[in-house]
């Protein structure tokens, strides 16, 4: 009887774990946490199957009674995801217990779980408020769970001493276990994030904050599939003279002004995620869907905004720079060597016709 008892609860532990891991890989390789429908309900039906096999594996009591784990994906679930789509899991859990067998305990544990599902939500967005440690609002939370379990159980059984029995050894042990697993999806979902801000970093500037070169193509493929995207331009920027200013002024005083410029063109662009350094004083900008007047007009505003405003230097002292400006615009055809053959050609008219200029052209055999 105690090795059956062992054994099944290795096997609950085991099973909460794989499913923690699998939870977190399902969740996009992304820096925020918001899950689509789709992916939720996804979720959802893992964590019904999770409780399935927890009841598999549960500890057998008198009365068809089942003790296992299962709540513990209902805490992690209200913890990580607090209400939403909180009553469609809990209302599976309920309907796959019916599949061990239906009576009037399983028709009482159903009820016990819903109304877990109604209020632990709502207990969660409390505890949060006042206590800082993410581990006791989960263990607050898995002693609620352990608890309303006792009463249940005390109420089919009427014995006191079997309940406290039952209760002392389940609290600590579902306890523990919910540390052990929450620690392990931290674990997991920090690694991720540590992933992410590399991957991040390998597609970013370190010195302006934009997204460099390799980001930029990237960015490219897709807009190239995304047939959504009619018409689009490839504005390129570069500011005149900057050799002149870094021997004049030093190569710090240098960066400082490609970090201002970097600014104003993450302010002036419609979208400061299609922002790019890809060379040294050479900035490029993505446009989509606009037309090419409006391409002119922006790329226009960009080069004034530049030529008005003061660049300050380390020491205080400000000076003034200007920017050239090419750009290459299409309607239909979305070939990116093409565009930015055109742009940097664009670009070097720009120069060659006295800098502080804007030369844009469509592309022709469209």
């Amino acid at each position: 009887m105690l090795k059956s008892v062992i054994l099944d609860i290795i096997a609950n532990i085991s099973v909460l774990t794989t499913a923690s891991y699998i939870f977190v890989k399902l969740i996009p390789k992304k820096k925020s946490f918001e899950l689509t429908i789709k992916e939720l309900l996804l979720m959802i039906g893992i964590a019904g199957l999770t409780s399935f096999m927890l009841m598999l594996f549960a500890i057998d009591l008198p009365d068809k009674v089942l003790l296992d784990l299962r709540h513990i994906i209902l805490i992690l679930w209200i913890y990580y995801f607090g209400n939403k789509f909180t009553l469609p899991l809990v209302l599976l859990m309920s309907m796959l217990r019916f599949l061990i067998g239906v009576n009037h305990v399983s028709i009482r544990t159903a009820i016990v779980y819903l109304l877990l599902g109604l209020f632990l939500p709502i207990i969660r967005n409390k505890l949060i408020k006042y206590v800082n440690n993410e581990y006791r609002v989960l263990v607050i939370l898995n002693g609620i769970c352990v608890s309303v379990v006792a009463v249940h159980l005390y109420f089919l059984y009427y014995d006191l001493l079997l309940i406290i029995f039952i209760y002392i050894p389940f609290l600590i042990l579902s306890s523990f276990v919910v540390i052990m697993v929450t620690a392990f999806i931290e674990d997991l979902l920090k690694t991720r994030s540590l992933y992410l801000n590399e991957q991040e970093h390998a597609q970013m500037d370190y010195l302006t904050g934009l997204y460099n070169m390799r980001k930029f193509n990237k960015k490219w493929q897709i807009i190239q599939l995304d047939k959504k995207i009619e018409t689009t331009a490839l504005m390129m920027i570069d500011i005149d003279y900057f050799k002149w200013i870094n021997d004049n002024y030093g190569h710090a005083d240098g960066n400082f002004i490609l970090r201002q410029l970097a600014t104003i063109l993450k302010v002036e662009a419609p979208d400061s995620e299609l922002v790019y350094r890809i060379g040294g004083e050479e900035f490029c900008l993505i446009l989509n869907n606009f037309p090419f007047v409006k391409q002119q007009q922006l790329a226009e505003k960009i080069r004034m905004s530049v030529a008005e405003q003061s660049f300050l230097l380390e020491n205080g002292n400000s000076i003034q720079i200007t920017i050239s400006i090419g750009f290459a615009a299409s309607v239909k055809n979305k070939d990116m060597k093409k565009l930015f053959r055109l742009a940097d050609r664009c670009l070097y008219m720009a120069k060659n016709q006295g800098r502080n200029k804007v030369i844009g052209k469509m592309l022709e055999n469209e």
